[in-house]
């Protein structure tokens, strides 16, 4: 069998680490919490419209990114002979993680709702334990809900055969991915993942990144890493007319518009890396990747909280938490991924899914 493709490893941490960062700033947006609208104040329209830019446009493409890289990474050196490693590297990568994580939410905001003065934000939104809750909380991700996205790459995983067969040959998988985004397209199984995120079956959306970059993965995994020129212009195109699809998106809510801007800003983006990420972030931060994604929600959830209670509620503690606290949280994460690979490395291999 032919040696696996190889994507270069630094810029693919860096990349992966990057894309954590944005996943962290869509929810970090706080003009909810804050009650700010953009037909309020000078100030709050600025805060609004900044956050809008930042978290409800350029971020948004990290988790189509993630769908693409998961799907590549998986299909590169695919074929039916290495299911079994397969699925036993994903079941430490992928289910250990999701039930810990999931386990520990729950078992976290329990706890709290206990602990926390009745009345407050958090004793409102406490958990209640029953059977139920505790089986929907430990395997369909109720108290933990940024990980619909881990959710989905296990179904997608367990799927792999299925998908790995319909992307075999060329114009099969490509009549796959184009009634994909024609159901995409068309919203034609309800809602999607755009408005819903706590859902318990198969994303679209999710699904059409997914084997997007499975396909390159099989059957194109050269282009992955072009270098050239003619690339790079290619992806600066690709950025702008991903901007005008966000744009006439907005406009016209139709999501072929949004399906084209999440896929030529993360494919774009990608390329423009080579120049835009020629210093490599701290390998701190590269390594925990992961655990970044996993446990940031926690650490902004509880710190929105006690805001809540302490801060008053102005455009001006909006803005000055929402540029702080990206960098506060993952100053954290970095210290507790320190603290837990020192002193319980076999626990921080758990729940990192053995990266």
């Amino acid at each position: 069998m032919s040696m696996t493709p190889v994507v270069k490893r630094e810029k693919l941490l860096s990349f992966s680490a990057v894309l954590s960062i944005l996943v962290v700033l869509i929810h970090t947006q706080n003009t909810g919490l804050y009650g700010i609208r953009p037909d309020g104040t000078l100030l709050e329209k600025i805060v609004f419209y900044l956050e809008e830019l930042i978290s409800g446009d350029i971020a948004r493409v990290g988790v189509p990114a993630f769908f693409m890289v998961s799907g590549l990474l998986f299909y590169r050196d695919f074929d039916f002979s290495r299911y079994p490693s397969k699925m036993k590297s994903r079941f430490f990568s992928l289910i250990v993680p999701y039930l810990l994580w999931n386990l520990f939410r729950f078992v976290l905001f329990y706890v709290l709702g206990k602990v926390s003065p009745e009345g407050s934000s958090l004793h409102q939104t406490r958990v209640v334990f029953t059977i139920p809750n505790f089986l929907e909380g430990l395997f369909f991700y109720k108290y933990n809900l940024g990980y619909w996205f881990m959710y989905q790459l296990i179904l997608y995983t367990i799927l792999c055969p299925l998908i790995y067969l319909l992307l075999k040959k060329k114009p099969i998988a490509l009549l796959a991915l184009l009634t994909l985004f024609i159901l995409f397209c068309t919203d034609a199984l309800g809602e999607l993942s755009l408005h819903v995120f706590h859902k318990k079956f198969i994303q679209i959306d999710g699904l059409f990144y997914y084997m997007l970059g499975a396909f390159v993965g099989m059957h194109y995994f050269g282009v992955v890493n072009a270098n050239s020129a003619l690339t790079r212009r290619l992806a600066v195109l690709g950025i702008l007319t991903g901007q005008l699809c966000f744009v006439l998106f907005k406009v016209t809510d139709f999501l072929f518009f949004h399906i084209m801007f999440c896929t030529l800003s993360a494919i774009s983006f990608w390329y423009l890396f080579d120049i835009i990420g020629k210093k490599t972030l701290p390998m701190a931060i590269t390594t925990i990747t992961f655990f970044i994604y996993s446990a940031h929600g926690t650490v902004l959830e509880l710190f929105q909280h006690i805001h809540h209670i302490l801060l008053p509620h102005h455009a001006v503690t909006a803005l000055v938490e929402y540029l702080l606290l990206p960098v506060i949280t993952i100053m954290i994460l970095v210290f507790a991924a320190k603290v837990l690979k020192r002193f319980a490395p076999h626990l921080w291999k758990l729940v990192n899914g053995g990266r």
